[in-house]
């Protein structure tokens, strides 16, 4: 009997060992635990690196600055220079084409110079100013018209006569008097009056870049010498037909006596580039969408 009652202490105590174990255990457990709760937030997830926003806007900044250095060094080169407007129109009728330019558009395009403070400007004018410094009215601006269509007599002049705003025809001398364009009479009235400069767009109209150079001095200098000897007085500004030229180009326009000539493209006008001056093609949009 003896013996049996050790042996239901001794397992009685090797359970109560056992118990004791696993409490300890559990309640080590719950010390080290972590703590969830429902109410903690989510982290969010970041869906746009901002130092990658960073580095954009450095690069930006970088751009612009390599872009005035650039702008600053092409001054130094060519300058001085000035950013004056010279406007390029062709037709002025109302054909749909890009050509044209409707009448009653073009007049409220020159009403809004005039309420803008425009002064209009000759190209002889805006040379000298770059080159000596003389002075040029407030907000000057350049209005050219190339091929010298018979509309600028009938639509453009008018208007440009009703306003006392200065221009410039380019005409190509070998359609003269032709169908839909300008006659001699038209030309000699029109440079009469004091306001419209003829200037030389050569014989034919031909790409000048791409010719001999026997026929670049005859497609320029042949159209100088009938402008004069039709019209009176020195030719002394030129348009590139298709805005196109070279420097063989150039060089029969120093040598034929020109003081400038215009191209097809936006920039400065420079004083050391007289025969690159740009120009901003017009169409029938408010010049307000052209910068001025």
């Amino acid at each position: 009997m003896k013996n049996l009652k050790f042996i239901f202490l001794l397992v009685g105590a090797l359970v109560l060992l056992v118990f004791l174990g696993k409490a300890a255990e559990k309640n080590e457990n719950n010390k080290t635990a972590p703590l969830i709760s429902s109410s903690t937030p989510t982290p969010q997830v970041v869906k746009e690196s901002n130092f990658a926003a960073a580095i954009a806007e450095a690069e930006k900044r970088e751009a612009e600055k390599r872009k005035q250095e650039e702008n600053r060094q092409f001054i130094a080169k060519y300058g001085p220079c000035r950013n004056i407007p010279i406007l390029m129109y062709h037709h002025i009728g109302d054909k749909q084409n890009w050509l044209y330019v409707r009448p009653e558009i073009f007049r409220q395009q020159m009403d809004y110079l005039l309420e803008k403070g425009y002064n209009t400007v000759t190209l002889q004018e805006l040379v000298a100013a770059l080159n000596s410094g003389v002075s040029l009215p407030a907000k000057p601006v350049v209005l050219t018209f190339d091929d010298g269509y018979r509309d600028f007599f009938t639509n453009a002049f008018p208007i440009l006569r009703e306003r006392n705003l200065k221009a410039t025809v380019f005409v190509i001398t070998q359609l003269v008097d032709g169908e839909d364009y300008l006659t001699w009479e038209q030309l000699r009235e029109i440079k009469g009056s004091g306001l419209i400069t003829i200037g030389d767009h050569t014989l034919s109209h031909k790409d000048l870049a791409v010719l001999p150079d026997e026929e670049i001095r005859s497609q320029i200098l042949d159209a100088k010498n009938i402008l004069e000897n039709n019209l009176g007085g020195k030719t002394e500004v030129f348009a590139y037909p298709y805005g196109d030229s070279n420097n063989k180009v150039t060089k029969v326009l120093q040598e034929g006596g020109f003081l400038a000539a215009v191209r097809v493209s936006r920039g400065l006008a420079c004083a050391k580039l007289p025969f690159s001056l740009p120009r901003i093609r017009i169409g029938n949009a408010s010049l307000s969408s052209y910068g001025l």
